[in-house]
């Protein structure tokens, strides 16, 4: 019997039964009706599960542990490689209801009727394990993303949501490999040997002995292979951090490291790491060919360029769940306060995310709060998060100093890793102080952005140049002259207009000035929104202009400078033809490329000409070391190079 994925989701819809007087009258319940439905196996089966469990497991419903115990029963009479299993091995790693601290639910009969036949025909453990890693992601509609609600997804939300990270797919992989009655647990680290970040991964019992794989990452040679054994090889027995972990259901005075919870874990755990120090040369075999993959294959690397994104989300919700609940991000001792409106559904991708910067500025705090209220009021698109941060400050300048673009960056990472923000949908937009903000943070914070729309605002000195792939609106009131910024708006007009002219595939923009009307729009900007709702951050256009602003950067899209060797308002022109990328710049002695298939074929030899002279011919190898240093330059998948190229001007 096979289930669509749809099927199978509002299967795993938790169940509805009688509630128990207590708590303690659930367990009483499963106790006596496994003994009267399995005899004195089945008691102990139920006595083990309560006598370890967690507060976790408090709230479990008899009626499902009941249906548990028997379906893992039957899969246990089954199937071949059960049949020597040994009473410890199936009461610790097939017949619990759970793996780590997901959310409980009814998942075995379910997962039993969809996996059953699919390795009816498998001789061993082995064998049903590599064609459930092989089919089983597909079958139920999940594979590898970031943009989920949490890490440790249990199944019905991982479907629900039809992608997981490491986590979330070895908690579906191990319950798969249970429904079966293959004992299977998790394994992983709190951090690499380098403190790089975490990984999860399965291990599964293949009769003889613990094996290990990577989960949706079905690798036709065979078992105990994976991106990740390098790493573990060089893992540290014995420290909480550095070893290699696999999870228990039965106590063992140790806990599994659980990197997005802040409190102490509730998982059982052993050190395993030992069989992962076993064979270095394996190891190193393997990391390798790895590498070797990397120079040659885009899909090798965009493999580990999503397995690298897993660890860093799993970092930042460990590191940022807490402040994006409290609603207050935090940077160098500074605090950025949040209030939050939700609209709309969540689609396909990941919601949007609406940062709408309030006005005031240069007056008491109880003026600048006033505002703040206001802000979140104003604004109401059909789908998505709109935050309205308050400022840090109460200065005239509220919204462009220098730390609003690390407290941006860390509000947009939390949103993105706690609340599956998409990171290509994410808009900004401001009134008056606010509306200044945008003026400055969109030019020099272009390619975190979807769009952008300036309300009433003033630019001071910024200028346009750098809004060449940021779609721009402009919303003022024709009788607004307060610091002239009607007339200011009107210049702008004209020059995005020019900039447009002169580079039509650039420079979107939408220009409206309100005749007759003042500071005050009378809402009639909330037109902004649908026009903006229909752009998606393009992470790799063909062309960019960088114009640096006071508060410099390090790099802008794909270009990468070193911000104290360029000075304000240093202007850097870049762009792809074919297998030419041309650099226009007196600005800058050196530039990094980031490179990516999406902007430049990899697999064939390019081309750098900078002012006119060739400076570089020959071919660019993607390399672990490039998406390392990708991500460590800019954390965001989306926008994570897997080639780079430093390049000094001719």
């Amino acid at each position: 019997m096979w289930l669509p994925a749809c099927l199978l989701l509002v299967a795993l819809a938790p169940v509805g039964v009688p509630q128990a007087e207590s708590k303690a009258d659930a367990w009483d319940v499963f106790e006596e009706a496994a003994k009267e439905e399995h005899g004195a196996f089945g008691e102990e089966a139920a006595r083990f599960l309560r006598e370890h469990r967690t507060a976790l497991d408090d709230d479990v419903e008899a009626e499902w542990l009941i249906e548990n115990l028997r379906f893992a029963l039957q899969a246990r009479a089954r199937f071949p490689w059960a049949a020597e299993l040994s009473d410890e091995l199936f009461l610790n790693d097939v017949l619990p209801h759970a793996l780590l601290d997901e959310r409980r639910e009814s998942w075995r009969p379910q997962v039993y009727a969809l996996v059953a036949p699919l390795v009816e025909d498998c001789e061993s453990a082995e064998e049903a394990a590599q064609l459930i890693n092989e089919r089983f992601f597909d079958l139920v509609g999940v594979h590898y993303n970031t943009g989920r609600k949490r890490p440790n997804a249990c199944m019905s939300e991982s479907i629900a949501q039809g992608r997981a990270t490491c986590t979330g797919l070895t908690i579906l992989y191990v319950e798969a490999c249970r429904a079966v009655a293959i004992p299977a647990r998790a394994a992983g680290v709190r951090l690499w040997h380098d403190d790089r970040g975490n990984h999860t991964w399965p291990e599964l019992w293949d009769g003889e002995r613990w094996r290990f794989t990577g989960a949706d990452e079905f690798d036709a040679q065979g078992l105990d292979r994976g991106w990740f054994v390098g790493d573990a090889a060089k893992a540290v027995p014995g420290d909480r951090d550095h070893a290699v972990w696999a999870s228990s259901w039965k106590e063992t005075g140790q806990t599994f490291p659980l990197a997005w919870r802040r409190s102490p874990s509730p998982v059982h755990a052993i050190d395993v790491t030992a069989r992962y120090l076993g064979d270095r040369d394996r190891a190193d075999a393997t990391l390798a060919q790895l590498s070797a993959m990397d120079a040659l294959g885009e899909e090798a690397a965009q493999r580990l360029v999503m397995e690298l994104e897993a660890e860093r989300v799993e970092e930042a919700v460990a590191a940022l769940s807490a402040e994006v609940e409290a609603g207050a991000i935090q940077v160098d001792g500074k605090t950025l306060r949040l209030k939050e409106r939700v609209f709309g559904d969540e689609p396909d991708g990941g919601r949007s995310l609406w940062i709408s910067m309030h006005g005031g500025g240069g007056a008491p705090a109880r003026v600048n709060d006033g505002q703040w209220e206001n802000q979140i009021k104003l604004y109401e698109p059909e789908e998505g998060i709109v935050v309205a941060p308050r400022a840090p400050t109460d200065t005239w300048n509220l919204w462009h100093q220098a730390h609003i673009d690390p407290l941006f960056d860390r509000l947009i990472a939390g949103y993105v890793a706690c609340r599956g923000v998409n990171p290509d949908r994410v808009f900004l937009m401001g009134y008056s102080a606010g509306g200044d903000g945008v003026y400055q943070l969109a030019p020099r914070m272009a390619d975190r952005f979807a769009a952008a729309a300036m309300m009433a605002g003033h630019p001071n000195e910024t200028k346009p140049d750098g809004l060449r792939n940021l779609p721009f609106a402009l919303f003022m009131g024709g009788d607004d002259e307060s610091y002239g910024r009607n007339t200011v708006a009107a210049q702008w007009k004209e020059a995005l207009a020019a900039l447009r002219a002169s580079d039509p595939e650039g420079y979107v923009h939408e220009v409206t000035i309100y005749e007759g009307k003042g500071h005050w729009m009378d809402g009639e900007d909330q037109e902004a929104l649908p026009w903006m709702a229909r752009y998606t951050r393009n992470a790799w256009p063909k062309r960019i202009v960088w114009l640096q602003d006071d508060v410099r950067h390090d790099r802008f899209y794909w270009l990468g400078v070193e911000p104290d060797a360029v000075d304000d308002r240093a202007r850097i022109v870049a762009s792809v033809d074919g297998d030419t990328i041309s650099i226009t710049t007196d600005d800058a002695e050196r530039v990094t490329l980031w490179l990516h298939d999406r902007l430049i074929d990899l697999d064939r030899p390019i081309s750098v000409v900078w002012n006119g002279t060739k400076c570089f011919e020959g071919e660019v190898e993607r390399t672990t070391e490039a998406i390392q240093a990708s991500f460590a330059s800019r954390p965001d998948a989306r926008m994570a190079a897997t080639a780079r190229l430093v390049l000094d001007r001719p």
